[in-house]
């Protein structure tokens, strides 16, 4: 998706082409906007490197170390830690943010690895559950004192794996919701405040999760839930694009989540009794062709793609729900298809023309 200075200078073209705003300008006007970094590929395969090395520490000290004294393993365990979070540290100081990011990421895998192993050590009974909320949590108190959203990335994945392992998603009896239904709001929330667009990436689903393992708690009829759902991640996804069009990048990634959890949610509609058939297909159909006005409407990739993707899944399901054969639909398909590349090929011959 476009970020705030791609779209500005759309804007400004469209300015100075009609006389709004002086040509000379343009680059005044864009230098004090400034971009935010982008990664390059050997900053990028750094990053990779980086996360392949934490996980191969844990992997490493993951083994069944016969011959090492188990107060050794502990303590090479905690050293591990200790140089990866030191490191980080010793990287902000010297304002590298990426290296700093990568090492924490580490480090909160070490710390995952370490909760675990120490129960292996010293023969401590656990489950993978509790090992694993007990990493997100550790990973989010560290994301916290080091204000660092690649490390909160982390412990949203850690602690949504704890609660899907534990049953919380899918069971229809938890006991309580999870740590994630309280963690991917703040992680949202955090994703905001620290422009992250990574964090967003994870948070937004950790959201949809969370949800979910509330929505087990709920005594609704479970023809009721989809309805839930579906007003719950349009009215999530509206708040996003709002502050997405006041220059949050990462509420587009938001926005895009929650609008693809929308849509989804209303998927699920027609499982139940009160929408299903082909009045369902329709309705969603409708629902498909005004998601892509408003994903072209906002230049938002993600949207207009998902419009795209819901109208010719719609349409399908109309035609089975029709009792339309499959040679048949291929046939309508195939025809669609081609006036609609015939209709792209001439606006393009316009549009040179002109």
């Amino acid at each position: 998706m476009a970020s705030y200075r791609e779209r500005l200078t759309r804007d400004l073209d469209g300015w100075i082409a009609g006389g709004l705003v002086p040509a000379e300008s343009r680059e005044t006007i864009l230098d004090s906007v400034g971009e935010a970094r982008r990664l390059d590929a050997a900053t990028a395969l750094a990053v990779i490197g980086g996360l392949l090395a934490g996980i191969a520490v844990i992997a490493f000290v993951a083994a069944n170390w016969s011959g090492i004294p188990r107060i050794a393993r502990f303590a090479m365990i905690l050293a591990a830690f200790l140089a990866t979070a030191g490191a980080a540290a010793w990287a902000a100081g010297r304002e590298r943010p990426v290296a700093s990011q990568v090492l924490l990421c580490v480090a909160a895998m070490v710390f995952a690895a370490a909760i675990g192993l120490t129960g292996q050590i010293f023969d401590i009974a656990g489950s993978p559950q509790a090992a694993l909320g007990g990493a997100g949590l550790g990973a989010g108190l560290l994301a916290l004192a080091a204000g660092s959203p690649w490390t909160a990335a982390v412990s949203l994945v850690f602690l949504a794996a704890g609660d899907i392992a534990a049953g919380r998603v899918f069971d229809n009896a938890p006991s309580w919701p999870g740590w994630t239904a309280y963690a991917a709001p703040l992680g949202a929330w955090l994703a905001l405040r620290w422009s992250s667009q990574p964090l967003a990436h994870v948070a937004a689903p950790a959201v949809g999760i969370g949800a979910v393992s509330v929505a087990m708690l709920l005594p609704t009829m479970p023809e009721a839930v989809p309805w839930l759902f579906t007003v719950f991640f349009i009215l999530l996804a509206a708040g996003a694009r709002w502050l997405w069009q006041r220059s949050q990048a990462p509420a587009g990634i938001l926005y895009g989540w929650w609008a693809w959890g929308a849509m989804l949610a209303f998927a699920a509609v027609g499982s139940g009794r009160l929408l299903t058939g082909a009045g369902h297909s329709i309705a969603c159909l409708a629902l498909s062709a005004g998601v892509v006005a408003l994903g072209r409407h906002d230049r938002h990739r993600g949207v207009t793609a998902l419009g795209v993707l819901a109208l010719i899944a719609s349409a399908a399901r109309l035609l089975f729900d029709l009792g339309v054969g499959l040679l048949t639909s291929a046939a309508i398909f195939g025809a669609s298809a081609l006036v609609a590349l015939v209709v792209s090929a001439v606006m393009q011959r316009r549009r040179r023309a002109a």
